[in-house]
């Protein structure tokens, strides 16, 4: 075993020396082509010689022009425009004046005479009792089926759009007159009436 390390040590070293010995033949190597580029001479690049070239221009002679002749001037004679004075207008007419009519007032429609009840009757001075704001509220059950059996003969929308109507007058002469238009048969002295009138009373009084 001790002999073949150092076998294996002396080929180290040996190969080591090569590698010196190259390395030196290298640098000299390295050393001359130094020394051959120094000692080399470096050629300068040449200017471009610029060459003259005659350029021969033939300038030809053109004749100058001749003055033109002066123009003499035209004399031309145009009339002279004489100056428009100003024309005195007329005296302007006064302008009529413009009648303003008044508009016409719309005439106010007569007052519709209401109709008024010949003689009297106990439904004008009897005292209807508590007031009422509609005036269904005012008549029973029994007496609206007496009204629509007798005062309109049987029929119930004729009684119901009465009734609706008679609720948007204003005062009880203006009732009256509505009856009287609408419902001129009727017995102004029977009980029937008498009942119906004593509501009307209680809603307008």
């Amino acid at each position: 075993m001790e002999k073949n390390n150092m076998e294996i040590l002396g080929d180290f070293l040996s190969e080591i020396e090569s590698l010196k010995k190259r390395i030196s033949t290298l640098e000299e190597s390295v050393v001359a082509m130094k020394a051959e580029m120094e000692s080399a001479p470096v050629e300068t690049p040449s200017e471009p010689v610029s060459e003259d070239v005659d350029i021969d221009i033939d300038i030809v002679d053109i004749p100058e022009s001749e003055p033109a002749e002066p123009v003499a001037p035209v004399e031309v004679d145009l009339p002279m425009a004489e100056p428009e004075l100003p024309v005195a207008s007329e005296a302007a007419e006064p302008e009529s004046e413009i009648e303003v009519k008044p508009l016409p007032v719309p005439e106010s429609e007569p007052k519709k005479s209401l109709k008024t009840v010949d003689g009297s009757y106990a439904w004008q001075s009897a005292k209807p009792g508590m007031p009422v704001k509609n005036l269904r509220s005012a008549i029973s059950l029994f007496d609206r089926a007496l009204f629509i059996n007798t005062l309109f003969k049987e029929d119930y929308s004729l009684y119901d759009k009465t009734i609706s109507e008679l609720n948007q007058v204003a005062s009880f002469p203006e009732a009256i007159d509505y009856i009287l238009t609408n419902f001129p048969d009727w017995n102004l002295a029977s009980d029937v009436v008498y009942s119906f009138m004593m509501a009307l009373r209680k809603k307008l009084g």
